[in-house]
This record gives C-alpha cells, sequence and structure tokens, in this order.
C-alpha cells in the first residue's frame, strides 16, 4: 500500500474538517492507506515511512502555528524523506491564511518535495465547496503517490 500522511494542527476545528475532508479524498483512490494525524503526534517514522504529505495549520497572526512549525523543526533531520515525493498544503484563518500557507510553503520548501499546487486557504469555517475543493487535493495527492 502506499501511504498518505495527513499532518495537521486545529484549535476550533476548521483545519481538522479540512484535513479529514483530504484524507476522504485521497482514500478514493484504489492502493492508498491514509494516516491522519496531529501534528503533536507525528514522529519521525511516520514521515520516513510516507509516500506522500499534506500539511495543514490555522493562521496565527498570518504565520502558521507553533504546533506546525515545532513539528517541521522535529522532522527536519529526516528531510530526505520527504524529497522528491509529493506534497501539498492548507489553511484556515480570519483573513491571514494566504498568508500562512506561503510560509508554511517555505519551510517545507526546505524538505525539497514535489509540490501538489495550489493548496488550500480558507477563511473561516469550511463550506461545502471548500471541502470538496479539499477533496479534490486529496485525491490528486493520492494519484500523485501512485504514480511517483
Amino acid at each position: 500500500m502506499v501511504r498518505v500522511l495527513i499532518v495537521y494542527d486545529s484549535r476550533t476545528g476548521n483545519t481538522e474538517k479540512l484535513a479529514k475532508a483530504l484524507a476522504s479524498g485521497a482514500c478514493k483512490v484504489s492502493g492508498i492507506e491514509v494516516v491522519l494525524k496531529r501534528a503533536r503526534e507525528v514522529s519521525s517514522q511516520d514521515v520516513a515511512s510516507a509516500d506522500a504529505y499534506a500539511f495543514g495549520s490555522p493562521s496565527h497572526f498570518g504565520i502558521m502555528s507553533g504546533e506546525i512549525l515545532t513539528m517541521f523543526t522535529n522532522i527536519y533531520p529526516e528531510r530526505h524523506s520527504l524529497a522528491g515525493k509529493p506534497a501539498c498544503v492548507f489553511t484556515t484563518g480570519a483573513g491571514s491564511q494566504v498568508t500562512a500557507l506561503e510560509n508554511i510553503d517555505r519551510i517545507l520548501g526546505a524538505f525539497n518535495p514535489k509540490w501538489i499546487k495550489p493548496g488550500i486557504a480558507v477563511e473561516g469555517e469550511p463550506k461545502q465547496k471548500d471541502l470538496e475543493q479539499a477533496e479534490k487535493l486529496g485525491e490528486k495527492l493520492a494519484k500523485a503517490a501512485l504514480s511517483k
């Protein structure tokens, strides 16, 4: 099985809703195993054993949450495990979520992934169209993982 790791942080539940929608989309692809984890639960082994990645965060003053930043710091020694593998990002927020998405892109760029874009930046609670977009991104990520 090809493993897709979806990592997120969520305080209000909005980012978690997007993460679950991404997972739902990825599960539509045959041969995919989805692992959905909160950032504080992610281990180096999780990163090393995955074939594709999605990282999601709420926007905090235009940047990613501390949990996501700490997770990137902790998995940095495993950056070679992410190199060349498909990855995407998603954020939620109250107006600065696009800036947070760009900040995650910059940090994740140090891991040299194969980008699956565009990412998703949602203001407030995800609406049905946002969840559908997240499902499509999850499916696109899973298909990229199978074809690598």
